[in-house]
């Protein structure tokens, strides 16, 4: 597949060949990507194609970027993943806690197309479809780092039944939310804010649980709304029903 397929029909009709990744800020632990000592980089800065293995004459474009507390990750057009920075807790995806100040092909999913990726404080979660199975479904959720079981990129159905096809994924600091196509939210991770959205708040790392209501008023019962997008805060979550209401 290539990002032509991928967009198809509601793609734009100039679109460029070329797109760039532009990184600042804290760089402690390499998250910027960037070949300096400097620890505080105030200004945006190109990071060449070199870095990812493309010639510097050649075309690359980026369909999604994702930064986590201390870790960077972003998709190529190929639908290959990139990661640098800090990986205390595997959130690097290359089966090692070793950190690394330069993007690295997330090899685990090479056999992969990732179209989107989120990072949460010290995790990262994909959505990808198989290059070689056509028959699996064409969407499929990726999870590693801290509280996710793995280092390397496992699949995860957590509370959604396998083959759903996942929509969309957003990371917080120690909590995950994943959409299906059919508009069902699953979350899971630590709920000490209420942040998955199960009326109580409690302590412990939390499996999966598809939220069963969502509430237009605090006075109101819960009803069962279908989600068309989710976004993860530090501690909170968000979600965007059809009808556009938040």
């Amino acid at each position: 597949m290539n990002i032509d397929e991928l967009l198809g029909e509601s793609r734009p009709q100039k679109l460029p060949v070329k797109s760039a990744i532009y990184a600042w800020g804290y760089n402690q632990r390499g998250q910027t990507g960037r070949k300096c000592k400097e620890f505080h980089l105030r200004i945006p800065k190109h990071l060449p194609p070199e870095l990812f293995g493309c010639p510097g004459s050649g075309n690359s474009r980026w369909l999604d970027i994702a930064c986590g507390r201390e870790h960077t990750a972003a998709v190529a057009s190929d639908g290959s993943l990139f990661t640098w920075g800090a990986n205390d807790f595997g959130q690097l995806g290359d089966g090692t806690e070793e950190a690394r100040k330069h993007p690295q092909k997330v090899k685990a999913l090479e056999t992969e197309f990732v179209k989107t990726v989120s990072c949460g404080a010290h995790c990262t979660a994909a959505i990808a479809e198989s290059r070689d199975d056509a028959n699996i479904s064409s969407s499929r959720l990726w999870v590693w780092g801290q509280n996710q079981g793995s280092n390397c990129p496992r699949l995860y159905w957590g509370a959604f039944k396998p083959n759903t096809i996942v929509r969309q994924v957003s990371c917080g600091a120690v909590h995950a939310v994943a959409l299906s196509d059919d508009g069902l939210v699953q979350a899971w991770g630590y709920n000490e804010h209420g942040q998955l959205g199960r009326g109580f708040t409690c302590e412990g790392l939390q499996k999966a649980r598809i939220l069963n209501g969502f509430a237009r008023f605090l006075d109101e019962a819960p009803e069962l709304v279908k989600i068309i997008q989710v976004s993860c805060g530090e501690y909170h979550t968000a979600a965007i029903s059809e009808y556009g209401e938040l």
